[in-house]
């Protein structure tokens, strides 16, 4: 567990002077800022630099640099903050993807986090889906609003949970397991996912912003802004267009990254667009999955 001051100078970086308290209060305001502040990542995986989920390491990283990191990096650094503050933590296995995917034998790509406040309530917690709500949502099987947006969250048998997606995200919605998980449960899955030839997280270039009524991804060199009443899309032009985008939209500091991670993310977001617009002018049977 990082220590007390670690804690503060984190609850400083996501705006908040104060610790709250492990209510259900408190929670949501940590949640907001949380999401609000830290944007998901896949750098690691693009710049090549998978490492092992350690908590202080990666809070060092967030304060230096203003990344959050992809799912399991990012709701690593939410867990040890809500759990510093007294709220009670589970991890659970998850998969996003289709409802589908688990019965099919899809392997975990994503850690799913529950919270338990110090009046018992359970909450749903995720910053590293990228596209999901800015607060937390109850462990409770309904439909959870958010403005013009909404969740579903039902059980399936065995006692493992489906949270499903609205019309504007990029994925259906998440599957999660019954039962808690420890950190080392998802070592083989990180690297996997942060360092495999065909994983999604190292051909192509996300980062990803929820608000209240719309998402805001970089996918490869294409800036846009989706939901209900927005539909707007960018192509970025040059890598100083990059530099100030993980700046101005998405508080990720250029200058800690350094010129030639920078650069290199450029490099390999051009080819990954081109790619795309190669595949798109042969036709949809040639078009790779997850390029933009």
């Amino acid at each position: 567990m990082p220590d007390p001051a670690t804690i503060d100078e984190l609850l400083r970086h996501i705006g908040l002077s104060e610790r709250p308290a492990p209510d259900d209060d408190g929670l949501h305001t940590v949640h907001r800022a949380f999401l609000t502040h830290l944007a998901y990542d896949g750098i690691t995986a693009q710049l090549g630099e998978h490492a092992p989920l350690a908590p202080a390491a990666l809070i060092e990283r967030t304060l230096s640099t203003g990344r959050g990191g992809y799912c399991f990096e990012i709701n690593t650094i939410l867990l040890t903050l809500l759990e510093a503050l007294g709220f009670t933590m589970e991890r659970r296995q998850g998969i996003v993807g289709p409802r589908s995917a688990f019965a099919e034998g899809q392997p975990t790509n994503h850690l799913a986090l529950v919270a338990t406040t110090a009046a018992g309530d359970r909450y749903i917690c995720d910053a590293g889906w990228g596209e999901g709500p800015l607060d937390p949502m109850p462990l409770t099987a309904g439909t959870v609003a958010a403005g013009p947006l909404a969740w579903t969250i039902e059980t399936e048998d065995g006692g493992a949970w489906w949270v499903g997606q609205h019309a504007w995200g990029s994925s259906p919605g998440f599957r999660f397991a019954a039962a808690s998980a420890p950190l080392d449960a998802f070592a083989p899955h990180h690297e996997r996912l942060a360092s495999a030839p065909d994983s999604s997280f190292v051909t192509t270039l996300v980062i990803q912003q929820p608000t209240d009524d719309h998402i805001v991804t970089l996918r490869s060199r294409t800036l846009s802004r989706k939901g209900p009443d927005r539909d707007e899309r960018t192509v970025l032009p040059d890598r100083d267009a990059l530099a100030s985008t993980l700046r101005d939209v998405f508080a990720i500091d250029p200058e800690a990254l350094g010129a030639d991670r920078v650069a290199r993310l450029w490099g390999q977001a051009c080819a990954q667009h081109e790619a795309f617009v190669s595949s798109t002018e042969r036709g949809p049977a040639h078009r790779r999955s997850g390029s933009a």
